[in-house]
């Protein structure tokens, strides 16, 4: 991307990218997404329900789960993104490619994520206001960074410089996300709500092992690939 945007943002022509992207390497991304969040996912849920069964509060290992799953995303970031925007410049990157940048930018983004969290954190605690502006402020610093190679601390300036003069539009992207996020989770419950009912004490383990995963799969991918967009 060499260009610079000009003129407002335009939340519909972003949701329109998106989906239109995820209809041209639906199976590539979400195959990934399976892969990298799906079946740590799974882990972590059997892990969790090993816990709940033998009333214990916590072990090592659904710890160490969680921590492969939390650097799995990072990977999945990467890759995602550098394939998206690809995909929007008009050419095919291999999966190859994509891996290989996932694997190698999963580190310094395990870093900006430390720091956005810290920062995001101590905003919400200052009266919720700072940390929406810092999030929105900050909300293209991944793909920023991965397609960009900008410093770590460059990535948030970048994001900055980029958001600017369309943050309220962006905020307006982030309630319509929130509010179908809402709306499948309420409809997840439902079912999870459904299921139990005719599945008695096999209601947690669909919960855990099947319907959560399920659901990190798909947010991680619309995550990366909507930061993407944005970002172009």
């Amino acid at each position: 991307t060499t260009g610079e945007t000009t003129g407002q943002l335009d939340i519909g022509r972003v949701i329109q990218q998106l989906f239109a992207v995820l209809g041209r390497n639906f199976a590539t991304f979400f195959l990934l997404s399976l892969i990298l969040t799906g079946i740590p996912g799974v882990l972590v849920g059997l892990l969790q329900l090993d816990v709940i069964q033998h009333s214990r509060l916590f072990n090592w290992q659904t710890g160490f789960a969680g921590l492969v799953a939390a650097v799995a995303g990072l990977v999945l970031q990467g890759t995602v993104i550098f394939g998206t925007v690809g995909d929007l410049n008009g050419r095919r990157v291999s999966l190859a490619d994509c891996l290989s940048v996932g694997l190698r930018t999963f580190l310094p983004l395990l870093g900006i994520a430390i720091m956005m969290g810290v920062a995001l954190i101590c905003g919400f605690i200052l009266l919720i206001v700072p940390g929406i502006m810092m999030a929105v402020a900050w909300c293209v610093t991944v793909p920023a960074y991965v397609v960009e190679q900008t410093e770590v601390f460059g990535a948030f300036t970048r994001s900055a410089d980029l958001t600017r003069g369309h943050r309220w539009r962006i905020f307006g992207l982030f309630v319509v996300y929130l509010v179908a996020s809402i709306v499948v989770g309420a409809v997840v419950g439902a079912l999870g709500g459904v299921a139990g009912v005719f599945g008695g004490g096999s209601v947690a383990t669909l919960r855990l092992v099947l319907l959560q995963p399920l659901i990190s799969t798909v947010s991680s991918l619309i995550g990366a690939v909507g930061a993407a967009v944005l970002y172009v």
